[in-house]
Order: C-alpha cells, then structure tokens, then sequence
C-alpha cells in the first residue's frame, strides 16, 4: 500500500530542489550578518534534508537489493542507483548536491527500480512486492515524513526572523 506514495516521495524531494540555494534570493542588505546567517541556516537545514532523504533511499533500496540474487540485473540497477545517491549525500555544496539529485532523477526516473520483471529479479510480482513494501518502507515513511515536517517547521522559523528583521529594519528607517 505505501508503495504507491512513493512517487510522492519523489515529488516532494523534487520540490526542496527550490529550497534555498547559495545564489538565491537576495535582500537589499546583502551585507547584514544577521541575514548571512539566516541564509547559511537555511541552506544547512536544507542540506541535512537532503542528505536524510538520501540516506533513508540509500537504505531503502540496499535492503532491497540484499534479498535480490547479486548477479541480478536489478540487483546491479539498485547498486548504481544507491552508489549515486552516497555521492551526493558526501556533497558539501548546496548547488551540486541539487544538481547531483536532478541528474540522478533523471537517470533513473526511466528505469524500472519498483517495477518486477521476473528475468531481472528472480522474484514473482507477489514476492517482489511483499519485498517492496515490508516493514522497512513504513519505517522510512515514517522518518521522511519527520523530516519533511521538521525542516518545513525550521524554514518557518527562519522565515519568521527574516520578516521580523524586515519590518524591524523598516520602522527602524521610518523613525
């Protein structure tokens, strides 16, 4: 059952590829240390999103491919899919982590990682989808769905101390 959000998933990590980015929106006070800071929060909040979002994926699927024949052709698809997603989580820099999940979705969005062809699993459609949807994809829903509701909560957090400092700035200006 859980398996048919996984395309949200999907979608929804697609979406933090417009979360803030090291060239990102700029104010008028660029040079404010206080607006540093907020930016350099959002950009590692967005980071460990990131980088929590692959991790649970690199788990995810190498459990998966655990239970698959190694010299399986998905087995070998799972492999490079996770080897991708190890690279980009040991990336520092916000812009290329990003750049790394797109290209990344774009590679595999065409292959057929939750699809069971029993020549590239070994497996019957029933046991591949009992080996899809176990206990370890309800586990990482769960934590994604912390995550995203985290960091959602931490950029409001940020946001609101942008807007105070706006307006302070503002009236500061008025006066």
């Amino acid at each position: 059952m859980l398996l048919k959000y996984f395309p949200l998933v999907l979608l929804l990590a697609q979406c933090l590829l417009a979360a803030p980015t090291s060239h990102g929106a700029t104010t008028a006070k660029t040079n404010d240390p206080t607006q540093k800071q907020l930016e350099q929060e959002a950009q590692n909040e967005t980071i460990k999103l990131l980088n929590a979002l692959f991790r649970a994926q690199i788990a995810y699927f190498s459990g998966v491919r655990a239970k698959l024949s190694p010299t399986s052709q998905r087995a070998r698809d799972i492999e490079l899919y996770v080897s991708r997603l190890t690279e980009a989580t040991a990336e520092a820099n916000l812009d290329k982590k990003n750049e790394m999940w797109l290209n990344i979705f774009e590679e595999f969005s065409k292959s057929p990682l939750l699809l069971n062809k029993q020549q590239e699993t070994g497996l019957s459609n029933d046991e591949y989808q009992a080996l899809l949807t176990d206990a370890k994809l309800q586990e990482i829903t769960k934590s994604y769905i912390r995550d995203v509701s985290t960091y959602f909560w931490k950029m409001a957090q940020i946001s609101g101390k942008v807007v105070e400092i706006s307006v302070d700035d503002y009236f500061n200006q008025r006066t």
